[in-house]
């Protein structure tokens, strides 16, 4: 499976949002923005980081889920199913939602792309 989304804790996403919320007064006041400046964070990473990081992520909790369902399908019920079955709805979860945010990311770029100047 390939997975898109990393799981963002509640401070990375209000992060995120303070700074789209930041850029987006600027472009209203007028002001001209760079892209590639870092945004008020002390850590700036490079889209292809922020990519497989996000990847590593989701297959990491996929990866996690199927050893376990492996596991207890072999014989070890040290694991309860309920844990199991909660790991395995969480990386179902996780791929559904990363495959939301890459068909929206592409119907975004499919419309900036058939945009006329």
């Amino acid at each position: 499976m390939i997975p898109i989304l990393p799981v963002l804790g509640s401070v990375e996403i209000g992060n995120m949002l303070d700074q789209l919320k930041s850029i987006a007064q600027d472009v209203l006041n007028g002001n001209s923005v760079d892209p590639t400046a870092p945004t008020g964070g002390t850590q700036s990473a490079s889209f292809t980081d922020t990519l497989v990081q996000a990847i590593n992520s989701v297959n990491g909790q996929i990866t996690a889920a199927n050893r376990a369902a492996m596991s207890y399908a072999a014989g070890n019920h040290a694991l309860s199913l309920s844990d199991v079955m909660i790991s395995l709805e969480k990386a179902n979860l996780a791929f559904q939602t990363a495959a939301t945010v890459r068909d929206r990311v592409t119907d975004a770029y499919s419309s900036v792309m058939n945009m006329q100047v």
